[in-house]
C-alpha cells in the first residue's frame, strides 16, 4: 500500500499499478510459444533473452513446468539484500502444437471430400 499512497497521482501513475503492459501481435506459423509474465521476470531478462533461454531449454526438456522453474531460478537474486531478482515472479508458458504434414494433408482431403459431397446434393426447394 505504501507504493500507492501518492494522492497527487492517478492510479495508473502510482509506483505500483494494476495496469498491465499489453502488446498485441499476430501469431505466425513459425511461433513456438508465448510467455505471459510479471515484471519480476522482465526486470531480469529482455524479451529476446527470455525467448533465447526458453528455446535452449526446450531442446533438452519437454516439461514446460521445468522450463518455467529454470527461468525463475535464472532470474532469482543471489541474496535478498535488494535489487534485481527480488521482485515477485509469475510466468505462464504456452507451447503451440504444430500440425504434422500428414494431419494437414488429411484435413485438406477431408475438406475437399466434404465440399464435393455438399456440391453433389440436390438443392432442396419448398413447395406450396
Amino acid at each position: 500500500m505504501e507504493f500507492k499512497q501518492n494522492k497527487f497521482l492517478p492510479a495508473e501513475k502510482q509506483i505500483v499499478t494494476a495496469n498491465p503492459d499489453i502488446n498485441t501481435v499476430e501469431l505466425c506459423d513459425d511461433d513456438d510459444f508465448i510467455v505471459l509474465a510479471c515484471d519480476g521476470i522482465w526486470d531480469c531478462m529482455s524479451s529476446q533473452q527470455l525467448v533465447d533461454f526458453i528455446h535452449e531449454q526446450l531442446k533438452t526438456e519437454n516439461k514446460l513446468s521445468v522450463v518455467c522453474e529454470r527461468v525463475l531460478d535464472r532470474c532469482l537474486a543471489p541474496s535478498t539484500a535488494g535489487g534485481e531478482g527480488c521482485d515477485n515472479m509469475t510466468m505462464i508458458l504456452v507451447q503451440f502444437n504444430k500440425p504434422t504434414q500428414s494431419t494437414a494433408a488429411e484435413e485438406k482431403t477431408s475438406t475437399s471430400d466434404q465440399a464435393d459431397t455438399d456440391e453433389s446434393k440436390p438443392a432442396e426447394t419448398e413447395s406450396s
